[in-house]
């Protein structure tokens, strides 16, 4: 079977979806992207309201054009154009770091570690243990690492108490686990890239710039993309994909699902080995997140991001206020929001699950006090807010989760521990971060399509 000769079926326009679709079109495949929501992007949307720019969640991409979405614009000749962010912060109660982009200089190290408050009897192993993190190991050694959580592996270093705060919080902040199950090697990949490349970016446009500039590639390659058209099923003949049903039969060769390993599974499951059925099924899901979007008058904030968590001894913080992350997208790319105006997104994580909406409630009062504390008369510049829980990100999603990534970047479930793309079905392949990739989320997603679309350009010419 030639590559021209293929129809390939794409279930969804996420990262990974519209990169794979967009290279396999390149590669010469009839290829089809079919998206359940009548916007592209899934997680990584963007939407406009009264000039201002705003995405689904709350982003920053690590490594930017330097990294595996930079590599699939390039391949494919889609225009996604980006903004470093500069002049970034991690805050610790009433402790204050500012990091460079190429913070794992020896300089920008001791500034970190002065910062936060580390103790100067622990000074030298914090020091060791931050550079050994921002460095990538040999495989052998990462295979290793990726059954390590990264709390076991910074106490190999040191027990000072802020030093492990702050990597607790920049796990959280990277993989979206806390760093009692975060595995210390896809943690160590997701830093030491971030730290090589010196290239921390926001997509100019708006998250959703990613999957339309690769979605406009496909398009121009001769592929096609159907809004508003969502996968009642899979279909399966003779133990190998024949196709989909949506609203309608659509034959494929090759099916390619972005919804999410464990959705793929449920849809196919009377398909499906029952021992790998359970297997993905007990895969466990990174933490959900809630935000609040500010659209204000007046540039409010100054700082680019902001890793902020509240002093974990003071009990009167810790009841009002809660540990987040609040970029200012509008600050690298001044597009997103009207001239002389500001867009600030605020989120924090808690549990994926979209019906604790109590916690998802209380989560958002605590961003809102947080801001106004550290912002104070931000109030007075409000246009308008927007705030977003669970089960937001579940209903663009289509999962029956919130979760920010997808499967869990657990100690227990990355690297050779991982499921393969290459699902138990001849022909079906799952793309997105779930499966086929490392990294920060969409950094992820992105390695997922490439490592896809050369699966299946192997399956279709028999390779």
């Amino acid at each position: 079977m030639a590559s021209g000769d293929s129809k390939v079926v794409v279930i969804g326009s996420g990262v990974g979806g519209s990169g794979c679709a967009a290279l396999l079109a390149q590669k010469g495949f009839d290829v089809t992207v079919l998206e359940r929501n009548s916007f592209p992007g899934g997680k990584a949307a963007s939407f406009e309201r009264d000039g201002f720019t705003y995405d689904t969640g709350v982003h920053a991409v690590g490594s930017g054009d330097s990294g595996p979405l930079g590599d699939i614009a390039r391949e494919v000749g889609a225009d996604l154009q980006w903004a470093l962010i500069q002049g970034n912060r991690i805050v610790l109660g009433d402790k204050v770091a500012t990091y460079p982009l190429d913070y794992a200089s020896d300089e920008s190290i001791h500034a970190i570690l002065d910062g936060i408050g580390v103790s100067p009897e622990n000074r030298d192993d914090c020091y060791i243990c931050f550079k050994e993190l921002a460095t990538l190991k040999p495989d052998s050694e990462m295979e290793v690492l990726d059954s390590m959580t990264l709390k076991d592996y910074v106490s190999q270093f040191t027990d000072d108490f802020q030093f492990h705060m702050m990597m607790n919080a920049v796990c959280g902040m990277l993989i979206v686990v806390t760093y009692f199950t975060g595995s210390a090697g896809e943690f160590i990949y997701c830093f030491a890239n971030m730290a090589t490349s010196s290239s921390l970016s926001y997509p100019r446009g708006g998250m959703g710039a990613i999957a339309r500039s690769y979605l406009g590639a496909l398009e121009r390659l001769g592929g096609k993309v159907e809004y508003d058209r969502p996968v009642e099923s899979i279909i399966v003949e003779d133990g190998r994909v024949a196709g989909v049903q949506a609203g309608g039969r659509i034959d494929a060769d090759i099916v390619i699902s972005n919804m999410g390993l464990q959705p793929t599974a449920r849809m196919l499951s009377d398909h499906l080995p029952a021992e790998y059925l359970d297997k993905v099924l007990k895969l466990r899901s990174s933490y959900g997140a809630v935000s609040v979007k500010y659209a204000l008058d007046a540039e409010a904030v100054p700082y680019p991001m902001t890793l902020w968590i509240p002093d974990v001894n003071d009990a009167e913080a810790l009841e009002k206020y809660v540990g987040m992350m609040y970029p200012v997208p509008s600050i690298p790319d001044p597009d997103l929001a009207p001239p002389g105006c500001q867009l600030v997104l605020a989120g924090a994580v808690l549990s994926a699950d979209p019906r604790q909406k109590e916690l998802n409630s209380n989560v958002l009062d605590r961003i809102e006090a947080t801001m106004r504390m550290l912002h104070p008369g931000i109030e007075d510049h409000v246009i308008w807010k927007l705030r977003t829980d669970v089960e937001y990100t579940s209903n663009i999603s289509g999962r029956h989760l919130g979760e920010v990534v997808g499967i869990s970047q657990d100690y227990r479930q990355v690297g050779k521990n991982r499921p393969s793309p290459n699902m138990p079905v001849a022909g079906l392949y799952a793309v997105g971060a779930d499966a086929g990739g490392r990294g920060i989320g969409t950094e992820m997603a992105a390695e997922s399509a490439i490592t896809v679309s050369r699966m299946v350009e192997d399956f279709a010419l028999g390779r």
